[in-house]
């Protein structure tokens, strides 16, 4: 199994259990918005300061989880809890980036969140909203069993590649 491949069933079986998407950036280049597969987010990028901002987000996570080899964990500009977890395998270097959460209290008040997000971005109120009804919530013991999950599934694949 070549190493991408094995990348690829790790975000897929992460998914299956998990129920959150997410996608792998392998370097600095490739970091794009584009790839975040959250409705939530793909509408709010449809403003351009949402989108740059989002960007420089990703890119000091990734960066950071590079450097460190350790995940990162952060509340993104929209107020999404996400996780970008390293990986090393068979000389393919990179993070996975998770799908962001909320937690049950940011569920409770999420119209006057998306309200303000609306405004601040000038992006469609409604449909944001309804996207945010969408996202998972998750609470702080959940998100860290989440991504020791990603992390068990890495050391699987790497121990399938290895031999």
């Amino acid at each position: 199994m070549l190493p991408k491949e094995a990348i690829q069933k790790v975000m897929d079986a992460y998914y299956h259990i998990t129920g959150l998407r997410c996608y792998f950036v392998q370097d600095e280049t490739e970091i794009s918005s584009a790839k975040e597969k959250n409705f939530f987010c793909k509408c709010l990028k449809t403003s351009s300061s949402a989108l740059r901002q989002c960007d420089e987000c990703t890119f000091e996570n990734y960066t950071g989880a590079l450097k460190s080899n350790e995940p990162q964990k952060y509340a993104c500009h929209a107020g999404l809890v996400k996780w970008s977890v390293p990986v090393s395998l068979a000389g393919v270097k990179g993070v996975i980036v998770s799908e962001g959460v909320i937690t049950k209290q940011q569920s409770l008040e999420a119209q006057d969140w998306v309200n303000h997000l609306a405004e601040t971005y000038n992006v469609s109120r409604p449909i944001l909203l309804h996207n945010y009804t969408k996202v998972v919530v998750m609470n702080e013991n959940q998100v860290e069993e989440s991504i020791k999950l990603m992390q068990d599934l890495l050391k699987y694949y790497k121990a399938v590649i290895e031999g």
